[in-house]
């Protein structure tokens, strides 16, 4: 018999983790961390003992942040792709630096995992007694999703799963024997994404209206993925204006440009980074805010890091605006901005003047293109619908079983299933 507990992101985006038991083998997919304002909030544990590996679907925090935890007295295997690894690091040693008070291992046990993780050079590995296979999930760079085969029982994760062709990236190609169990992403499992072109377009001219305004075009963007990929879009387009990059997506971009092999167009990064300005201290950040201009920093959420410097100046200006281009996880201050227009600390909201736009740069599946994996499942497995909030795990969950016939579930955190 094998078994697998949802040890987070049911029915909630964040802390994702998977455990995957047979017999003799057990294996963890992904470990994250759930950032909140108050304190980050992590998924259920396990022994490092008896852990045969872990498997990292990519190095966004919600699905890599809290792994280190198993690397204080144990150093159980862990697989990642060699980019994964590095942004991982990266990562990972800014929430320590944000959030060490309420995070349970210090930089040493980061460093132990990192030394001690196996790259995914191949498709295939064997742990403990399970075939593993993996393939890319066109989300970020280096991301994965994972079919393990234990027991004569198939299982596949999703992780965060793309299935358009963007800027950065090719997308999924998804190619799955029969299954037993699917763990399927739900972020935007009620939402039809606008054509990828459409967002391209309201990007740039949004951009191209308030720096030609005389404004500051402040463009808050994951550091891993969204900032390279709003970089080429811009470049793409052949944006004629300033544009600055600052916080750690200048360290990211340099990672992922060094990976060209993940690359959709591995020259338009090349070029967009060598026209842009990059940010090497306090003199150039203030610089930035004298002149009309693009500035993509992270974080996307305006929950920290150089975004949030800049957004101290552009929130008192009519001529200035925010272009928010990542998902918005409820309570974070990006969310609130979206909303309700009010920024400023916790009890401290107030409204702000410029332009706040959103524009749906996903790169999640939508509604159609999740029901399309959906269908081309083949066999009759049973379907998990997780890393959503709870009214799309649900309906998700609700559609498929209406339109596929298979058991379809919304777990939450705890909950089992026996194949």
């Amino acid at each position: 018999m094998v078994e697998v507990t949802v040890f987070g992101a049911g029915q909630e985006v964040g802390r994702s983790g998977f455990e995957v038991k047979g017999s003799k083998t057990k294996i963890l997919l992904d470990y994250g961390v759930l950032v909140k304002e108050e304190r980050p909030a992590f998924p259920l544990s396990t022994s490092p003992k008896d852990l045969d590996g872990i498997i990292i679907s990519h190095a966004h925090l919600d699905h890599s942040g809290i792994a280190p935890l198993f690397f204080i007295s144990e150093t159980p295997p862990i697989y990642m792709k060699n980019i994964t690894k590095q942004l991982t690091d990266i990562l990972i040693r800014d929430l320590l630096h944000l959030s060490s008070y309420y995070i349970p291992f210090e930089a040493l046990e980061l460093k132990t995992m990192i030394d001690r993780s196996r790259d995914i050079n191949s498709e295939r590995v064997k742990i403990g007694e399970a075939d593993v296979k993996f393939q890319s999930s066109g989300h970020i760079p280096g991301s994965v999703n994972t079919l393990i085969d234990l027991e004569g029982k198939r299982i596949w994760y999703s992780g965060d799963i793309n299935t358009i062709d963007t800027a950065l990236l090719n997308r999924a190609r998804i190619d799955l024997p029969e299954l037993d169990l699917a763990i399927i992403e739900s972020t935007y499992a009620t939402v039809e994404h606008e054509p990828r072109e459409a967002c391209e377009k309201k990007l740039v001219e949004t951009a191209t209206e308030v720096v030609e305004g005389g404004g500051i075009a402040l463009i808050p963007a994951f550091s891993v993925g969204r900032s390279q990929e709003v970089l080429c879009i811009l470049q793409k387009n052949r944006f004629k204006y300033d544009i600055t990059l600052d916080g750690m997506s200048r360290t990211a971009t340099k990672m992922i440009a060094s990976r060209p092999e993940e690359l959709r167009d591995p020259k338009l990064l090349r070029d967009a980074m060598s026209r842009a300005k990059w940010v090497q201290g306090e003199k150039d950040r203030k610089k930035a805010l004298k002149r009309p201009g693009v500035v993509i920093a992270s974080s996307g959420m305006l929950s920290g890091g150089a975004s949030t410097r800049y957004m101290e100046k552009v929130r008192n200006d009519p001529k200035d605006g925010v272009i928010l281009v990542s998902y918005q996880v409820p309570g974070t201050p990006g969310r609130i901005l979206m909303d309700e227009g009010k920024y400023g600390p916790p009890g401290e909201l107030k409204k702000v003047k410029c332009r706040v736009e959103w524009v749906d740069f996903s790169s999640h599946c939508g509604k159609n293109d999740l029901m399309s994996i959906v269908k081309s499942f083949r066999g009759n497995p049973k379907v998990l619908c997780v890393h959503g909030e709870a009214p799309s795990c649900i309906d998700f969950a609700e559609r498929i079983k209406q339109e596929t016939g298979h058991e379809a579930f919304a777990p939450v955190m705890g909950d089992r299933f026996k194949l």
